[in-house]
């Protein structure tokens, strides 16, 4: 038998409460307290947030479902931008599309093709113009 406080497992209590409780018992208290301890821990460390905390908390983390209109127009928007860079020539084409949609740093580009730094980023600046212009002024 081990005695245990239960002032730890209920904070609530005003008076300190010892009590005896079996073996088992006391591990799964043990087992409990570690598991609570834990969550603690990994909810401070990853800044995790109940959303029901704060009244108008949920509209700054959370999004809104899109409309079908919403949808619709952002298919639109990714074919067309899709078609611009199509038109682009093939080397601007390449890096707009690996820096911008594949998310590869222009260094990484850089190394990737065995040119400088400043001939990936003038080749990309040209290919937004382009885009620019091809997007503003469609044939």
């Amino acid at each position: 038998m081990k005695t245990i406080i239960l002032n730890n497992y209920y904070p609530h209590l005003t008076e300190r409460v010892m009590l005896e409780v079996s073996d088992e018992i006391a591990v799964t208290l043990s087992i409990g307290g570690r598991l609570c301890d834990s969550y603690k821990r990994r909810k401070r460390e990853h800044d995790e947030c109940s959303l029901d905390s704060t009244p108008g908390f949920e509209a700054d983390v959370t999004f809104s479902p899109l409309t079908p209109e919403q949808v619709l127009e952002d298919r639109e928007n990714r074919a067309a931008l899709y078609a611009a860079i199509g038109q682009l020539p093939p080397v601007q084409a390449r890096r707009v599309y690996a820096h911008y949609i594949l998310g590869i740093s222009r260094a990484d580009l850089a190394r990737a093709e065995g040119v400088g730094i400043s001939r990936i980023s003038g080749s990309i600046d040209r290919g937004l113009l382009n885009l620019k212009n091809i997007l503003e002024n469609p044939i």
